[in-house]
């Protein structure tokens, strides 16, 4: 934003234009970060979006198999516990290795000194992942926080000493020599600032890592509840959009038809088929996720046809589809809310009407063009009421960042654009 500086000093202006034209370096450096993470915050979420539905496929893919290899039940921290099993054992086959690549001497003191580190940081991680994050970062209790990993710290740098002692203390070296000469002692040897700086940074390290896993966690368990919920009333909302497709259009295109009886009885009998074939289409195929692209054209063409026969002989509709590839899968009913505002909107009374369609597949590129006379039966944007809401919702839950769609009124025509670049697992 150019703020107005007025000064009734000599150079008035030159200064006004100065400051303006910093004002606006401001604005744009500003505009330019906030676009950065926009598209930064754009590009996560199109790679969480993918994450979500990778997950599903597989999910779905397991759901198929009939094979029941385990017939009992099995507790969610079985897997954690074997992939902890793991990291603990795979360093034995390194310095159990007869070549003794890490040049460690294969006894309990030397094993004990490469296992009291991991199987400390092993527990600390535990405590801050199950209690400590959760109980006392989330609930903003830092002090707490700090005063419990403090105390984690010294508690194993005192277990570390136990465990050195036992191993190295004579049989006259009893309690009193551990902790008067021997517990945290520099004078000898096993205790230095090197194991007070490693435990320090392994704890420090263990705290940040588990802080972070708790945020990203909770971020994509948000963003995958909030993702259902949206596909929930999106559902809900797609549902009572084919069941209000129905009445309404049902009752409308059978007066037509009765009228059509006794005038055109061929005419009649050909939109009776119509009406039939696409009520079955609607009753079973859009109940799938996919449905082929000719499939979907299909139940346009008829629907546009059925439309056709409230409209005089003067209206002129063009309907043009050109597909490369026509068994290509789409979600059902995806360009019918465009359709449906075209034949809709179009009737002008007062001058010619007229709706042309066109839908072209090329690669993995689907496009919906339409042109027709811009009369709707409200102003404002909610022309297409529950049809078009629902249809942006829609492209957005689906095809985030993977479509184009544009609405403009050139000369009393209403223009409406849809491009989608088609998922390439559904190709």
């Amino acid at each position: 934003m150019c703020h107005e500086i007025v000064i009734t000093a000599k150079n008035s202006g030159q200064m006004t234009k100065f400051f303006s034209m910093n004002d606006k370096t401001s604005t744009n450096c500003t505009e330019k970060r906030l676009g950065f993470f926009q598209r930064t915050r754009n590009k996560f979420a199109v790679l969480q979006e993918i994450g979500f539905e990778r997950n599903e496929n597989k999910l779905r893919e397991l759901l198929k198999d009939d094979r029941n290899l385990v017939q009992f039940p099995i507790p969610l921290f079985l897997p954690a516990l074997l992939v902890w099993l793991f990291m603990l054992l795979f360093p034995l086959v390194l310095i159990l290795d007869p070549t003794n690549a890490l040049k460690m001497s294969v006894n309990v003191k030397g094993l004990l000194g490469f296992y009291l580190p991991m199987l400390s940081t092993l527990f600390v991680f535990i405590l801050n992942q199950k209690f400590l994050v959760p109980q006392l970062v989330f609930k903003k209790r830092y002090a707490i926080y700090f005063i419990c990993n403090s105390v984690l710290l010294v508690a194993t740098l005192f277990f570390r000493e136990v465990v050195f002692f036992m191993m190295e203390r004579s049989p006259s070296d009893g309690v009193g020599y551990f902790f008067s000469s021997y517990c945290f002692s520099f004078v000898k040897g096993h205790f230095g600032f090197w194991p007070i700086a490693s435990f320090t940074i392994l704890v420090s390290f263990v705290c940040v890592l588990c802080v972070l896993y708790h945020v990203m966690f909770r971020q994509i368990v948000r963003a995958f509840v909030l993702r259902e919920q949206k596909r929930s009333e999106l559902q809900y909302e797609l549902d009572f959009l084919k069941n209000q497709l129905s009445p309404h259009f049902l009752f409308n295109t059978l007066n037509n038809i009765s009228a059509l009886i006794q005038i055109d009885p061929k005419r009649a009998e050909s939109s009776m088929n119509k009406l039939s074939q696409l009520l079955r289409m609607m009753l079973y195929q859009v109940k799938d996720k996919y449905i082929t692209l000719r499939e979907d054209v299909d139940i346009l063409q008829k629907y546009a046809d059925l439309e056709k026969l409230r409209l005089d002989e003067s209206f002129d509709f063009v309907f043009n589809v050109q597909l490369e590839n026509p068994n290509v899968m789409i979600e059902p009913l995806l360009m019918m809310p465009l359709m449906e505002n075209a034949m809709k909107h179009c009737v002008n009374p007062n001058g010619k009407s007229f709706a042309h369609v066109s839908i072209t597949q090329s690669g993995s590129e689907l496009h919906f063009h339409s042109e027709n006379s811009n009369y709707p039966r409200k102003s404002g944007r909610k022309n297409g009421g529950l049809g078009l809401s629902t249809f942006e919702k829609r492209l957005d839950l689906i095809y985030l960042d993977s479509y184009e769609y544009s609405v403009n009124i050139v000369d009393g025509v209403y223009i409406s654009d849809l491009i989608i670049h088609l998922k390439k697992e559904i190709l």
